[in-house]
């Protein structure tokens, strides 16, 4: 059963990170997501493709890194390791060739 709830909690994770994409003027598309292959593409508004590896853990860790770096090469494209900072409505974007950014939802209110 952790096993389905695991996959549960992931697919949750994708679903929010691909509404964020949207509310940046990005589009996805789905892909038979495993281990072996990217959650999904996603289209920049420059028109660039990313191999996108999703995370929705509490833990940030380089292996996610690597597994997304990997997955992206085999796909050709290049990648993103989108990972959900715990308790918020934002996300660690590390993402080939740029520095690491903190994106949040638009319907998050600031706080402090």
């Amino acid at each position: 059963m952790k096993g389905k709830a695991s996959r549960s909690k992931g697919r949750r994770g994708q679903t929010a990170f691909a509404a964020l994409l949207a509310e940046r003027d990005w589009t996805h598309v789905e892909t038979a997501s495993g281990k072996a292959t990217e959650d999904f593409l996603a289209i920049d508004p420059n028109g660039n493709t990313w191999a996108v590896e999703v995370k929705n853990t509490a833990a940030i860790t380089t292996a996610h890194r690597n597994q997304a770096m990997e997955q992206a090469k085999a796909r050709r494209a290049r990648w993103m390791l989108a990972s959900h900072i715990d308790g918020t409505g934002s996300w660690l974007i590390q993402a080939q060739g740029k520095r690491p950014v903190v994106w949040h939802m638009k319907s998050e209110k600031d706080e402090g």
